[in-house]
């Protein structure tokens, strides 16, 4: 886990929700990240904060999520 997350291109995201059967792409919320990541919140913080993590997306004042691609490309690179 001590690599920099690469943002993935277009084709790579197709790729990659592809191999695990989505259709499209979609945001996930912090619960289905945990589910999907199994790393807990503080730990998906500390390395977002040091880059080697999806950045997440705003959706509003109190509320966030990461796209769907970003976490199964963060998982397959791991």
């Amino acid at each position: 886990m001590s690599t920099t997350f690469i943002t993935p291109t277009p084709e790579e995201r197709l790729k990659v929700l592809r191999n695990y059967g989505e259709q499209s792409e979609r945001l996930v919320r912090e619960r289905e990240r945990q589910v999907i990541t199994s790393i807990s919140r503080s730990t998906a913080w500390k390395l977002e904060k040091a880059g080697k993590f999806p950045q997440r997306k705003s959706l509003g004042v109190k509320s966030c999520g990461w796209l769907l691609s970003d976490l199964l490309y963060w998982i397959n690179e791991r």
